[in-house]
């Protein structure tokens, strides 16, 4: 454990999972399913969504810009929890590649049908840039991660029933593989969770390299095949690898 005596594990009342007594992480992201991930991997950390606009500059290369998106969540944040004490941010921000270009969230009915209709029966790619930064010493690590993604070609039936419940407005490429959005999905390639929005190995991976003290889990994955994993690890041009400050 890093020289480190072994810390007590105490389950959470009503739930019996074990969570590790750790520094404090601090999730910058106010998506359900990214919080949902984390508590899987059994760590405790408090919520605090980003006071920005999600917006990408035209014509950069999608593996940067959602990077730099992340990177600017996390920053945003540093502001609320301040740059003192012990706290480590993690941040996230996912993309569907489509036929058409860059998707994110939908926000309409009309657009959710529009980018739906884009996938409908086509492979694509999802890409979730994570940051993770230590606000007492601005050490920051960055990476990116992909995963390809085949639809099933659904009616139209189908896809007016699944906007009209909802679950597509807010999330990218207009649908949600860990929800009513997987029964149109045919199958994934590379990391299920980066498909969700955050792949959780890879944030475990760059918490470690900003100083998070604890031994770091892998998340457990179960991808359907579709070819070979797309997981990659591009740092942005400025970072540091080694846990340089910034």
């Amino acid at each position: 454990m890093r020289g480190q005596a072994e810390r007590k594990l105490r389950p959470i009342t009503g739930t019996g999972r074990l969570i590790k007594d750790v520094a404090e992480l601090v999730l910058a992201s106010g998506s359900k399913r990214r919080r949902e991930l984390l508590v899987r991997l059994g760590l405790r950390f408090t919520v605090r969504p980003p006071e920005i606009e999600e917006e990408m500059v035209p014509g950069m290369c999608a593996d940067l810009a959602v990077q730099l998106v992340a990177r600017a969540k996390a920053h945003a944040v540093i502001a609320q929890v301040g740059s003192q004490g012990s706290a480590y941010v993690l941040a996230a921000d996912t993309v569907v590649m489509g036929p058409t270009g860059l998707l994110g969230k939908p926000l309409t009915e009309v657009r959710a049908k529009e980018m739906l209709r884009s996938l409908r029966g086509q492979r694509h790619v999802v890409l979730t840039g994570v940051c993770a930064l230590c606000p007492s010493t601005m050490k920051e690590s960055t990476g990116v991660s992909r995963s390809a993604v085949r639809m099933r070609a659904f009616d139209d039936e189908e896809l007016e029933q699944y906007v009209a419940g909802g679950e597509p407005l807010d999330k990218a490429g207009a649908y949600a593989v860990q929800g009513l959005g997987g029964s149109l999905v045919d199958a994934i390639g590379g990391r299920t969770d980066t498909v969700i929005g955050l792949d959780c190995q890879m944030a475990m991976q760059l918490l470690s390299e900003v100083g998070y003290p604890d031994p770091l889990p892998t998340a457990p994955d179960h991808p359907v095949p579709l070819g070979k994993s797309a997981t990659t690890r591009r740092p942005l041009a400025s970072s540091n690898r080694s846990g340089g400050t910034r």
